[in-house]
């Protein structure tokens, strides 16, 4: 075992080296995990199948972001250790040629311990998907799923040449679990090549996801926070089987610049956004008014057009862009934190600073002057908190996790 394992390294790296000419060499390792390790909102551990870049270690829900700069040469390697059926890596919306878009039937499959190689030229900048393409019914909900996306040459903070300039950007990947697809004896299924079809269980959603995180997860993970007069980049993409309706709140004047990975011909201004299986939108945000609320993603079903469940993601503006005296932010560290809190405060706004910690049911649990020393939460419970941070009329606020 230990020698096949030697040859299947050895004879990787030697295609790695074979063509150390491309600008951008990645791998990815397809495989599943051991036991159940992803946790969803309500406690309950689930398998998941996908890829990572690693051979050790549990999965991650979604798979990497891969990130590539417009025109470059890309070599994308993977090897299949998933211990049954064959996989791919489907470059969705990509347009890269047939032979290397990872469809089984016009590019090719990768069989358990092999490797393929996926030669592609990065095309427009923009957000786009990849997933594997073999069972993928099944396999995109085992978790076979990430974001590509492709910056232009010039910047990072533009959405490509001659586009639209931001401050920062968010990614945010909808999808859905439905948790009894996700047992050994379906996701790990037996591999037969001459099976047309592969038989699975009713869909019957029980969570409905954020970049793999839902409910009370969404704390800490998927939010919102900008500053008065920030440019955002909001990248939205749905891999799941339900329709998604993105509602932002208006001061967030939401103007949609681009689909599917290709500018839009006129811009839409709307705070509402419905994004279909597989779709991709480019959302500018132009935040212009301090602002403490949420956003909400419905999940509607696609042969009803029934909303069948609503996640609520937390958005914050607070302070300003383009004035020097307030791009000087409070730190707070470490978090998660255990039994101490320290909070550092640049010069310009030490003075009569204060915090104040809430819970999530908004009842203030602690409060107390900011100095050098460290703020002792260890009678606080385990959870998630909201720490106000005041100082000359301005408050910060932080989302705060104590294991």
């Amino acid at each position: 075992m230990m020698r096949q394992l030697y040859l299947a390294l050895v004879s990787f790296a030697a295609v790695l080296g074979a063509n150390a000419q491309m600008d951008s060499v990645l791998t990815l390792i397809s495989k599943i995990d051991f036991q159940p390790s992803h946790e969803l909102h309500d406690g309950n551990q689930i398998l998941l199948m996908g890829y990572s870049s690693t051979i050790g270690g549990s999965l991650n829900l979604p798979s990497p972001t891969l990130e590539f700069k417009e025109n470059d040469s890309i070599q994308l390697d993977m090897w299949n250790l998933s211990q049954g059926p064959p996989h791919t890596i489907h470059l969705h919306g990509l347009d890269v040629d047939q032979e290397n878009d990872g469809v089984p039937a016009l590019s090719f499959s990768v069989a358990h311990d092999d490797t393929g190689s996926y030669m592609f030229k990065a095309p427009h900048p923009g957000t786009y998907l990849y997933h594997c393409h073999e069972t993928s019914v099944l396999h995109v909900q085992a978790g076979m799923y990430g974001v590509i996306i492709v910056r232009p040459n010039s910047t990072d903070t533009m959405t490509w040449d001659n586009g639209y300039s931001f401050h920062s950007e968010r990614t945010w990947l909808m999808s859905e679990i439905d948790t009894n697809w996700h047992h050994d004896t379906i996701i790990n299924h037996t591999y037969d090549s001459t099976a047309m079809t592969h038989l699975v269980l009713d869909y019957r959603l029980q969570h409905f996801l954020i970049n793999g995180k839902s409910e009370h997860q969404l704390v800490g993970n998927v939010e919102l926070f900008a500053s008065l007069g920030e440019q955002v980049y909001l990248r939205l993409a749905n891999i799941g089987n339900y329709g998604n309706r993105m509602i932002l709140p208006s001061v967030l004047n939401a103007q949609q610049v681009s689909s599917d990975g290709r500018p839009l011909p006129n811009t839409v201004l709307s705070d509402t956004i419905e994004i279909l299986p597989g779709e991709r939108y480019g959302v500018l945000l132009d935040c212009d008014a301090h602002f403490q609320g949420t956003g909400v993603v419905e999940y509607f079903n696609l042969n009803t057009g029934q909303v069948e469940n609503t996640q609520n993601i937390a958005v914050t503006v607070d302070g300003y862009v383009g004035i020097s005296e307030y791009l000087e932010e409070p730190k707070m560290f470490p978090n998660p934190a255990t039994n101490q809190l320290m909070i550092a405060l640049p010069e310009s706004i030490q003075e009569m600073a204060s915090v104040t910690i809430e819970n999530m049911l908004g009842r203030r649990v602690l409060e107390q002057k900011i100095s050098d020393k460290p703020i002792i939460i260890a009678p606080l419970v385990s959870g998630n908190y909201i720490v106000r941070i005041r100082s000359k009329g301005r408050e910060w606020n932080r989302k705060l996790i104590i294991q």
